[in-house]
């Protein structure tokens, strides 16, 4: 679709901009550069469909079994305390753009945890925290996304 922004990045891979986790027959996970929750990523639908009514019953059943290999890698690699998944798309819908089905993962962390020398501590467990970014470099990315791979 010509305004879906995501459609455009998929079929870019955003010219290697982004750090692949997993991609599967249906749906495409990457790690999000802002990982104020380490392993934090955006999994993509790989078919443009705009909202999850459209999603057929193989959608799914790749999607469940795909957030079953990425929780149970991440625990391994991370030992997070839980996982929240949000599917908002409000972004592309306020700008009149075509929405197009994604998830954000967001691993919740009650204790800090150190990757290659660096701190990832997730301090916004209730909305009245601020928010706090944590932009990471492509090659700390990389290594989280290695980490990550091991397991699946």
């Amino acid at each position: 679709m010509s305004s879906c922004e995501i459609c455009s990045i998929l079929a870019s891979h955003n010219e290697g901009k982004d750090i692949e986790v997993i991609q599967t027959k249906k749906w495409r996970v990457v790690l999000d550069p802002n990982q104020q929750f380490l392993g934090k990523a955006f999994v993509t639908l790989l078919e443009h469909k705009s909202t999850l009514s459209e999603l057929t019953q193989e959608d799914w059943d790749d999607f469940r079994l795909l957030v079953a290999r990425l929780e149970s890698s991440m625990r391994s690699a991370f030992q997070p305390s839980h996982f929240n998944w949000s599917c908002l798309m409000n972004l592309a819908a306020m700008s009149g753009q075509d929405t197009h089905v994604h998830w954000h993962l967001h691993p919740r962390y009650k204790n800090a945890v150190v990757v290659d020398n660096e701190t990832f501590e997730d301090t916004k467990w209730y909305p009245r925290e601020e928010k706090r970014d944590h932009v990471v470099s492509k090659v700390a990315l990389r290594k989280i996304a290695n980490k990550i791979q091991v397991y699946i």
